[in-house]
């Protein structure tokens, strides 16, 4: 059901009044609502109920940058008919949007939830991608986005098969102008998130009927295809 907007006029009225949502004014609380509404495709009314004082946590200068990323990606895509986002995955997506000070960051958190929205986005949307845009730096977003674009200049490349490629430390450090240490700190946070792996090679030499594999660390790195489906939902342009 598609929000309407006099039910929300109503219903922001009588939250701010009540200082329900703290001290914002009507219109904050208005596009605020409005744009929660239209997440959940639920009436106005029961928005405010779901929410209740979790808005009060909203860091109110920043949700609102928030919103107009999301809604600026939609129009950008010319998606005027989105379909509803589960509150269970969309209000932690919400809340942590508007913690975020880093507008890089910010930036995922508003294409995930875009791309959630959008009906055409066919990645499933796991709440683990939460968990992980918590847990990177820019770096770390710069990495898995190189190696991404690194991968799809190939035409050649089997994305079933994504484990079989990699890229080696130097050739990230030199394309990224990073050193040594920052790279092996955001690989390994990268390893605990699982959006990367350690390249395993496969050898000429064989034990038995089995060839002999070598475990390269950090030294060179594969994306997983959890890595591939968060890159498509929250990094990729």
């Amino acid at each position: 059901m598609e929000p309407d907007n006099q039910n929300i006029k109503e219903v922001a009225k009588a939250a701010a009044e009540v200082s329900k949502f703290g001290t914002q004014t009507v219109q904050t609380t208005e596009k605020i609502l409005g744009f929660i509404a239209k997440v959940f495709k639920s009436p106005a009314e029961d928005t405010a109920g779901i929410i209740g004082d979790r808005l009060k946590l909203f860091r109110w200068e920043r949700q609102l940058a928030y919103v107009d990323k999301v809604n600026n990606i939609l129009f950008a895509k010319g998606i005027t008919d989105t379909r509803a986002v589960p509150p269970k995955f969309s209000l932690p997506v919400i809340e942590n949007a508007s913690l975020e000070d880093d507008d890089e960051l910010q930036k995922l958190w508003a294409n995930m939830l875009a791309n959630a929205m959008n009906p055409t986005f066919t990645v499933n949307m796991r709440t683990a991608f939460i968990d992980i845009i918590k847990s990177l730096t820019i770096l770390d977003v710069k990495i898995l986005k190189t190696f991404y674009e690194a991968l799809k200049q190939n035409s050649s490349v089997d994305w079933n098969n994504i484990l079989n490629y990699s890229l080696k430390k130097e050739q990230i450090c030199q394309l990224l102008s990073i050193g040594q240490e920052d790279y092996e700190v955001s690989v390994f946070n990268l390893f605990r998130v699982q959006c990367l792996a350690p390249a395993i090679i496969t050898g000429g030499i064989s034990m038995g009927a089995e060839p002999l594999t070598v475990y390269k660390g950090s030294k060179a790195v594969t994306l997983t295809p959890l890595g591939v489906d968060f890159i498509k939902s929250a990094i990729e342009e």
